[in-house]
């Protein structure tokens, strides 16, 4: 009988040590291949790591993922961006990876006419699994059932849409339901130089300015200077937060009337054209400069609006050039700054929907969010983590976009083109082909035939 129990226990032994050098789980996933046809540039494919069958069984085939995800699961990730902004996310991939390894993550960024090649892969059915989407896509994809509903997802993960800054789901919204997750913002500030002003005798600006203070101060500075006093192009995105804060608006919130012709538009329109009649605004092109933030950084102005970044721009461009930030001024109505956003969507047609799903939740959540912010690239989509930005010049400009009255700029799917609209009707007063009120009646007929279009 002990020879019997002998002969047995030795038998499973055997077999346990079988099964531990038999190598039956697999050494890693495959490398997921480019999208067929797709422009690409330096795609970057991010694989799991080795598990063995008995671990994959044991996490019920998703690894230690915050939520379920397909087995042997290889996803597409594309975006636009230089190379400072794809490095942003090829370190977002890895810490996606640490979270649910076992999803491999193929990054393939394109940072030229990235909307035009979406469109393209979309229709010949190579469209990533995962990509950046803006107002363009937004509108070309949700409509057609081409991108995820993300709700449920987001639900299944512990969140909601109620974790994002509200304003930012407006582009991305469709009878109710999410197409897409916002994951970065900008917004204007007031940048100026302080030479400008020191050598103009005046103080700088502060945090209470109203739009008549900036005028004032624009045009001390280009009468007692070498500096124009504020920059400004026939730019429909620096002229929003003059109109925004006059209780204007390009459009009704419906999106069906343009709102170009009211007095509210027309007020701050007819402001800058005698600035700039006055010589107290001046534009890019007329200081030989290719935008206003150059013209800052080559110390040509002593006032422009601009974005958060202006923070890398100044620093790798201009290290010497001594620049700061406040607050955009108070309008006669309200304070009130302009949200530029995009977001990650989900190819509606991915064969990982829950990989994918969750790779565009970890990527826009909190935790990924707060690494971002700490690389001064941009700010994080959630309100209560404002507080982590870290330069001061770049918190002043974030404080715009977290104004009750301030608003993404997004008048529907034809937004471009009602945007268009108000760039050129700027451009034609400023160039005297048309008195105010005849550019913006332009305008606004031009607005709502765009809007017309989509009804």
């Amino acid at each position: 009988m002990k020879r019997y129990w002998f002969t047995i226990i030795v038998v499973l032994l055997l077999g346990v040590m079988l099964a531990a050098c038999g190598g039956g789980g697999q050494e890693g996933a495959g490398t997921a291949e480019p999208a067929a046809g797709e422009a690409q540039m330096d795609a970057t494919t991010v694989a799991p790591a080795a598990t063995s069958a008995t671990e994959a069984e044991a996490g019920e085939a998703m690894g230690d993922c915050f939520m379920n995800v397909e087995d042997g699961a290889a996803i597409t990730f594309s975006g636009w961006g230089n190379e400072t902004e794809q490095q942003v996310y090829r370190d977002s991939i890895t810490r996606f990876q640490e979270v649910c390894p076992a999803v491999s993550v193929n990054y393939e960024p394109v940072p030229d006419a990235f909307q035009d090649k979406m469109k393209a892969a979309m229709a010949g059915g190579t469209a990533p699994d995962v990509f950046y989407v803006d107002d363009q896509l937004m509108t070309a994809f949700a409509v057609n059932g081409q991108l995820l509903p993300l709700d449920e997802y987001m639900a299944e993960a512990g969140g909601s849409r109620d974790d994002f800054i509200a304003p930012l789901l407006t582009i991305f919204t469709l009878d109710g339901q999410t197409y897409g997750l916002p994951k970065d913002w900008g917004t204007l500030g007031l940048i100026y130089l302080p030479e400008a002003f020191a050598e103009a005798g005046i103080d700088e600006p502060t945090a209470d300015w109203t739009w008549d203070d900036l005028r004032a101060a624009a045009q001390t500075i280009a009468e007692n200077t070498d500096y124009a006093g504020y920059c400004q192009g026939s730019d429909w995105a620096r002229f929003a937060p003059w109109a925004f804060s006059n209780g204007g608006a390009y459009a009704t919130e419906d999106y069906t009337t343009a709102t170009l012709d009211t007095p509210e538009v027309k007020e701050m329109a007819a402001m800058q054209l005698e600035m700039f009649q006055e010589g107290s605004l001046q534009r890019p092109s007329d200081l030989g400069a290719g935008w206003c933030g150059e013209a800052i950084g080559k110390e040509l102005a002593g006032m422009t609006l601009e974005g958060g970044w202006m923070v890398n721009y100044m620093r790798t461009e201009y290290p010497d050039v001594e620049w700061r930030a406040v607050l955009l001024p108070q309008g006669p109505a309200n304070r009130a700054d302009v949200i530029f956003t995009n977001a990650i969507g989900v190819n509606a047609f991915t064969q990982y929907p829950r990989a994918a799903a969750a790779f565009a939740i970890f990527v826009t959540g909190r935790e990924n969010q707060g690494e971002i912010v700490q690389t001064g690239f941009a700010y994080s989509t959630h309100p209560d983590q404002a507080d982590l930005v870290q330069d001061e010049n770049d918190k002043a400009i974030a404080e715009g976009g977290l104004l009750p009255d301030s608003r993404v700029a997004y008048w529907g799917p034809n937004t471009g083109r009602v945007n268009d609209a108000v760039s050129q009707a700027l451009e034609r007063i400023f160039l005297g082909d048309q008195d105010v009120d005849q550019a913006f009646a332009q305008a606004q007929q031009e607005a709502q035939a765009a809007l017309d279009e989509v009804q």
